[in-house]
C-alpha cells in the first residue's frame, strides 16, 4: 500500500513539472524590423499571434486570468463623451450601431479572414459577413490599400506619436507598432517599405495598452502611452481555440 500511495505521489508531481513547464501552441511571436529610406530611420515591431482566433470585445479583457488570451489591444477609436465607440462594431456577430466621425475604412474579421476595405464599397456586406460567421468589425482609417498609402486629414496636423495598427504580412494577421514616434503618413510609408498591402490603425496615443502572451504563457504589457486605458471602450483579443477536456485520473 505504502509503495502504491509513493508511485501516485510521484506521477502527480512529475505531471505537476510537466504542466508548469510546458508551452503554448497560441502565442505571440515578436519580430522587430529595421527600415532606412533616403535620411529616415524607421523601426517596426510585429506581434503575430499564432494559432488564434480575433474577436472585438466590449469589455476589458482580464488577461491575468482568461489564458486562452494570447494578445489584447485597443481597435476603434473612443467618443469624445468617453462612453461610445466611434463607427458601428460587430462583436460576436452583434451589430452595436454607433456615430462614424472621419474614419474611412473598416476592418473585418472571422475565422482566419481578414478583410480591409473602404467604407463607401463592401461595408454593408462586410458587417453582414461579420454577424453571420459570429465576428468582429470595427471602422478604422486606413493607412493602406492594396499597396498604395492613404491620405489621412484628420491626422495631418498632429504631432508624431507612437502608432499601432492591423495589416496582413506574409499572409498572416500581424499587429505592427511603431518603436519611435512618427507622423500617420511616415507609419503609412514604413508599413509599404516592410512590403503591406492592406493597413487600418487602431486606437493608439495614450490608449494603447495591451498585452501579448509568449509561448511559456507569460504575459507582457505593450504600449508607451495610457493615461486613458481606463477610457477605453472596446478590445481587439486573439483567443485560443478551447481545448478539449480530457478525462483526468
Amino acid at each position: 500500500m505504502k509503495v502504491l500511495r509513493f508511485s501516485i505521489l510521484f506521477l502527480l508531481i512529475f505531471c505537476n513539472i510537466i504542466a508548469n513547464s510546458q508551452t503554448y501552441t497560441s502565442y505571440v511571436e515578436v519580430d522587430t524590423v529595421f527600415q532606412t529610406q533616403d535620411t529616415l530611420d524607421w523601426s517596426l515591431v510585429f506581434y503575430t499571434p499564432q494559432k488564434s482566433f480575433a474577436k472585438l470585445s466590449l469589455t476589458r479583457p482580464d488577461t491575468t486570468k482568461d489564458k486562452n488570451i494570447v494578445m489584447s489591444v485597443p481597435a476603434a477609436f473612443t467618443a469624445q463623451d468617453l462612453k461610445h465607440i466611434v463607427g458601428d462594431v460587430v462583436s460576436n456577430g452583434v451589430l452595436y450601431r454607433n456615430n462614424t466621425d472621419k474614419e474611412n475604412g473598416y476592418c473585418l474579421l472571422y475565422r482566419d479572414t481578414i478583410i480591409i476595405d473602404y467604407l463607401n464599397t463592401t461595408s454593408l456586406s462586410a458587417k453582414t459577413k461579420a454577424i453571420k460567421n459570429k465576428g468582429a468589425y470595427f471602422q478604422q482609417m486606413l493607412l493602406l490599400k492594396d499597396g498604395d498609402t492613404v491620405e489621412c486629414l484628420i491626422f495631418r496636423k498632429q504631432k508624431p506619436t507612437f502608432r499601432r495598427c492591423i495589416a496582413v504580412r506574409n499572409e498572416q494577421i500581424v499587429i505592427v507598432e511603431s518603436v519611435s514616434r512618427l507622423t500617420f503618413e511616415d507609419f503609412a510609408n514604413a508599413l509599404k517599405l516592410s512590403g503591406i498591402k492592406d493597413a487600418i490603425y487602431l486606437d493608439m496615443g495614450t490608449w494603447s495598452e495591451g498585452f501579448i502572451r509568449n509561448k511559456e504563457g507569460e504575459y507582457t504589457t505593450i504600449g508607451n502611452l495610457r493615461a486613458n486605458t481606463k477610457h477605453q471602450t472596446n478590445w481587439l483579443n486573439f483567443v485560443a481555440p478551447k481545448r478539449k477536456q480530457t478525462q483526468t485520473l
